[in-house]
């Protein structure tokens, strides 16, 4: 997208062409896997603004699903009790989600004061709240219109990125040497074996009765900002899924039993599915190692070399507690 200058020049123009925002400041913020974010400033308010690269083709998918997730996050706000809970959208002057030029897209919302939740450890009361924001939006399934339903992607427990995992471990991994490599050679064999109890799982939720949800679909802590209240953030994984998608960062957690204490006061007739559980739970973090891998290896990469080995060692080596984890769910859940 060109230099910092360009790059600022044509969101300067952008901000005026389409929103009538005349930015006094543009500040480039800690950005997320998918595109780029910077803090918009004009006279007497704040905008966050996320930046598509077009050029970047991972974009595609993150540009299509706006269309999708963004009238969502619209009748959330406005039809149930979550509007405290999720950030505004701001419109175009024309009244869309979205604008673009010829090397990005753009999408603007209203800028939270706060905190990312993260790493931080979560206090009691955060816990309590999170509970009912996740039992308010899967409750709210019931009510969500048909045409806003018909538009979102349905869980079917494709694992297709496994196979392509699969084949780097068997193929790259023999033939090949760079960092990387010497960073994920020590995990073959875990990979190998929950790459095989996820084929396992997938196959098995595939015959059994579904119940789907109004799902956010990436709810980790790093997509929860503490302000006033916790706003839930990056819609564009939303879909309808069993709700153990939701749930499983939060039950795989040290506060589980309050969790799951305050969530069934407002899901109270659905009883949770271990092997789902078990299912999200392994596919949180081969997924990361595939995508933080695919980061490594490409140019397009969002985030610094540095940092993302740093998490590949993270997930790796989370690869290697797994086995226990069924066992924790049989008498935890």
């Amino acid at each position: 997208m060109g230099n910092e200058m360009d790059r600022e020049k044509q969101m300067r123009a952008i901000l005026k062409e389409h929103y009538n925002i005349h930015a006094k400041r543009i500040v480039q913020l800690k950005g997320g896997w998918s595109a780029f974010a910077y803090l918009i400033i004009d006279s007497d308010r704040k905008y966050f603004l996320k930046v598509y690269d077009k050029k970047r083709t991972s974009s595609t998918k993150w540009i299509n699903a706006i269309g999708q997730y963004m009238p969502i996050v619209e009748w959330l706000r406005g039809h149930t009790a979550l509007k405290k809970h999720v950030v505004k959208p701001m419109l175009t002057n024309s009244e869309m989600y979205t604008c673009e030029d010829e090397e990005a897209v753009y999408v603007l919302s209203e800028f939270i004061d706060g905190y990312t939740i993260g790493s931080s450890s979560l206090k009691l009361g955060q816990v309590n709240e999170i509970a009912k924001i996740l039992g308010t939006l899967h409750r709210s399934t019931e009510d969500l219109p048909a045409h806003l339903m018909k538009q979102l992607p349905r869980e079917n427990f494709d694992i297709g990125f496994c196979r392509s995992l699969y084949k780097f471990i068997k193929n790259d991994l023999v033939s090949k040497h760079d960092a990387v490599l010497r960073i994920v050679k020590p995990f073959a064999g875990y990979l190998l074996d929950n790459i095989k109890r996820m084929k396992y799982l997938a196959e098995t939720l595939k015959k059994k009765p579904k119940h789907y949800v109004l799902c956010h679909g990436d709810l980790h802590y790093w997509n929860m900002i503490q302000s006033k209240h916790i706003k839930l953030i990056d819609w564009e994984c939303a879909n309808l899924a069993p709700p153990e998608q939701d749930l499983i960062l939060h039950i795989a957690g040290q506060n589980a039993e309050l969790f799951l204490s305050v969530y069934r006061k407002y899901i109270t007739s659905y009883e949770l599915d271990l092997d789902a559980l078990e299912f999200y739970f392994l596919k949180r973090r081969l997924e990361n190692v595939w995508e933080w891998i695919q980061d490594l290896r490409s140019k397009e990469a969002i985030k610094s070399q540095e940092e993302t080995l740093k998490l590949l060692r993270i997930n790796l080596i989370e690869c290697t507690k797994v086995t226990g984890f069924r066992a924790y769910l049989e008498t935890s859940v």
